[in-house]
C-alpha cells in the first residue's frame, strides 16, 4: 500500500509525512507495523526528492522543517515530537486542567470525596479520601493511606486493592492522563511532558474513611443535637492556630516542652505531632504576632529560628476562655432538661 499521494517536492513529502506520523502513531493508538512501513516508503521517496529541483511555486511550509536533516534523522525528529498525546489535550494550561479534573470527580463520584492538588506547577496529587466501600484487602487492613503507581499495569496488579478500588482509580487515572502529553526520552535525560500524576488512597494528613451515605428523611424524624454559638475567644484562637496546634513534644536541647506543630498520620493510622522548625525569626514573627493578638503567649526557642514555645494565655483571654466554657456548660445543662 502506498501511503503517500502525488508528491511534488521534499517539503510536500515532509508534510505528508508528518500527517501520517501524527494519525499512525503508535503512543496514539497507531499500529507499528504500519509505522514502519510509512517510514520505509519515506526514506525511499526521501532519496528522490532530497536533491531534486521543482518548478512548483506551491508553498507549504515545509521547505525549512529540520533542514539539513537526513531521513533517518527527520523521521526519528518528526516520531519523537509526536509521541503519545492524550485525546482531550488540546494545550489547556495545567490551572486549566486541575479544574476540569476537579468538576470531573464531583460529576462523576457526587458521594466520594477526593483531595486534589496541583504542586510546583507540574505535579498533580489526588487521593481518595472518602468512599462507601473498602479499598484495601483484607491482608492489608490496617493501612490507612497508600501511593498508587500509574505506570504500567500498577494499578491492576496491586494486591493491596480491593477489585472496586482498583476499577475506581482506573477510571480516575484514565480520565486525568487523557489531558497529558509525554516527549520524554528517558535515554538521553530528556524530559517534556505537560503534567506528572500522583495517586492515592488517602494520604498523611487524611487517612482513608469509609462514609456511609446519609438516608434522605424527614426533619421531625431527625435526633437533636446540642448546638452552642462558638465563642468570641475560642474563635479567635482557632483563627489564629489555622490547622496547626500546641502539644508537648520531647526538644533534646529544651527537654519536653509545648510548642506549635501540626499532626500526621503513618501508613496504619497511627497520629504524630510534628514541630514546626522555622529557619528565621522573621517568618516565625508573622505567626507569633497571629497568636499573641489572639491572646496567646508565645515565643521564639532561638535567637534566630526555632520553634514557637506556648507559655500560656493572657489574663484577659484566659477569663474570656473561662466564662465561653461556663456559658456553654449552663447552656447544656437547660438543652438536657428540655430534652
Amino acid at each position: 500500500m502506498n501511503y503517500f499521494k502525488k508528491i511534488e517536492s521534499l517539503s510536500d513529502l515532509k508534510k505528508q509525512y508528518r500527517a501520517l506520523a501524527f494519525a499512525n502513531h503508535p503512543d496514539r493508538g497507531g499500529s507499528t507495523e504500519v509505522m514502519q512501513q510509512i517510514n520505509l516508503q519515506f526514506e525511499q521517496l526521501f532519496t528522490v526528492w532530497e536533491h531534486a529541483k521543482t518548478s512548483s511555486e506551491v508553498y507549504t511550509g515545509y521547505e525549512d522543517d529540520n533542514k539539513g536533516s537526513s531521513a533517518k534523522e527527520y523521521a526519528d525528529y518528526v516520531y519523537n515530537e509526536y509521541r503519545w498525546c492524550g485525546k482531550n489535550y488540546k494545550g489547556q494550561c495545567n490551572k486549566k486542567i486541575i479544574e476540569i479534573i476537579r468538576c470531573w470527580l464531583k460529576e462523576t463520584y457526587p458521594r466520594y470525596r477526593f483531595s486534589v492538588r496541583r504542586k510546583n506547577y507540574d505535579s498533580f496529587y489526588v487521593d481518595l479520601i472518602n468512599a462507601d466501600f473498602v479499598v484495601f484487602t483484607p491482608q492489608y487492613s490496617n493501612l490507612v493511606y497508600k501511593e498508587i503507581s500509574i505506570y504500567g499495569n500498577g494499578i491492576s496488579r496491586d494486591e493491596r486493592l480491593t477489585d472496586r478500588a482498583k476499577e475506581v482509580m482506573q477510571n480516575v487515572c484514565e480520565f486525568i492522563i487523557s489531558y497529558n502529553y509525554d516527549d520524554s526520552d528517558s535515554m538521553t535525560d530528556y524530559f517534556n511532558t505537560n503534567f506528572y500524576l500522583h495517586l492515592g488512597i488517602g494520604n498523611y494528613k487524611n487517612p482513608y474513611k469509609i462514609v456511609t451515605p446519609k438516608l434522605k428523611c424527614r426533619k421531625s424524624d431527625l435526633t437533636t443535637q446540642f448546638k452552642h454559638p462558638e465563642g468570641k475567644a475560642h474563635k479567635a484562637i482557632r483563627l489564629a492556630l489555622g490547622k496547626n496546634l500546641f502539644s508537648n513534644y520531647d526538644i533534646r536541647k529544651f527537654g519536653n516542652i509545648t510548642v506549635l506543630g501540626y499532626e500526621n498520620y503513618n501508613c496504619k493510622g497511627e497520629k504524630y505531632f510534628y514541630p514546626l522548625i522555622y529557619s528565621s525569626r522573621k517568618t516565625a514573627q508573622k505567626r507569633i504576632d497571629k497568636l499573641q493578638a489572639a491572646g496567646i503567649e508565645c515565643s521564639l526557642t532561638g535567637y534566630n529560628g526555632g520553634c514557637i514555645l506556648f507559655s500560656g494565655y493572657t489574663e484577659e483571654t484566659q477569663q474570656a476562655l473561662e466564662k465561653e466554657r461556663q456559658e456553654e456548660a449552663a447552656a447544656r445543662y437547660v438543652w438536657n432538661i428540655i430534652s
